[in-house]
């Protein structure tokens, strides 16, 4: 699910948004909304800056809150971003409790420190934003990364079915050239029989070398 999509749910949820053009969830009792528009929640950010960062080697290591620093998002000046929303709502206070007493919660706590819901919710819609373009720059390098690593299989495999061909062809010869050796030793043992059987008639010693047979 798309973060901004989160977010929409979220605010639904705490009963406190309602965006333009759209229904939402109904409120919790006593707690007041207001309607916004997207383009009020949008917030821009340092896309060229985000793109070199995608361009590094290693992109995929980099942190994400190195990418948020990076977009240019940066925490109001009253602390209250999204992170801060969840450490909240992951508290033991907030386990087990019923939809409206966490919304009551987070609403009196925000209106106590001075908090704009909108400005937490433009932060995690910023944070969104500077995601979705991370990974957009950093798609497209995977995709030709992706595409150069293919084809260098390609070649590595052309490469291994070649030396494969000429590895079969060189233990044919190989085995070939074996053979053809057992068969002319072969030829000369029996050569050098018929030799040592001629002179045989001729001389009692033996003059000719004769091998064993293997």
């Amino acid at each position: 699910m798309s973060f901004l999509y989160l977010l929409q749910d979220l605010g639904d949820r705490l009963g406190i948004l309602e965006t333009a053009g759209e229904s939402a969830a109904q409120p919790a009792a006593k707690i007041q909304t207001r309607t916004v528009t997207l383009a009020e929640l949008s917030t821009e950010i340092r896309s060229e800056e985000v793109r070199a960062l995608a361009d590094l080697p290693a992109e995929l290591t980099v942190p994400f809150e190195i990418i948020f620093e990076t977009a240019g998002i940066e925490p109001p000046d009253n602390g209250w971003n999204v992170d801060r929303l969840k450490q909240f709502l992951h508290t033991d206070a907030f386990k087990n409790k019923e939809r409206s007493v966490v919304q009551t919660a987070i609403l009196n706590i925000l209106k106590l420190e001075n908090a704009s819901v909108e400005d937490v919710v433009k932060d995690a819609m910023a944070r969104d934003k500077a995601l979705d373009s991370f990974e957009a720059f950093a798609q497209k390098k995977m995709e030709d990364r992706m595409a150069a690593r293919e084809r260098q299989v390609a070649e590595i495999e052309s490469q291994v079915q070649a030396l494969q061909s000429e590895l079969s062809g060189l233990k044919a010869k190989k085995e070939a050239d074996e053979a053809k050796w057992r068969e002319w030793r072969r030829q000369k043992r029996a050569q050098e029989r018929e030799l040592a059987w001629a002179v045989g008639y001729l001389i009692d010693r033996q003059v000719i070398t004769t091998d064993d047979e293997e």
